[in-house]
């Protein structure tokens, strides 16, 4: 892809994001489902982009 927009990374972002939601479980701890829910977006991200190589950062 090159290098993108920040509002096409945000769009891109949002759409793994989406994807990663619609198979967490919203019963799980809060500490569990933020682990969880960023292993997830790893994963949607590297199976939708395989050659992107984005990640997920935290602050």
């Amino acid at each position: 892809m090159g290098k993108i927009d920040p509002l096409r990374a945000a769009n891109l972002s949002e759409e793994i994001a989406e994807e990663a939601t619609n198979r967490m479980d919203y019963n799980l701890p809060q500490g569990v489902f933020c682990i969880r829910f960023r292993s997830e977006v790893e994963a949607a991200f590297k199976l939708k982009y395989p050659f992107l190589g984005a990640s997920v950062t935290h602050p």
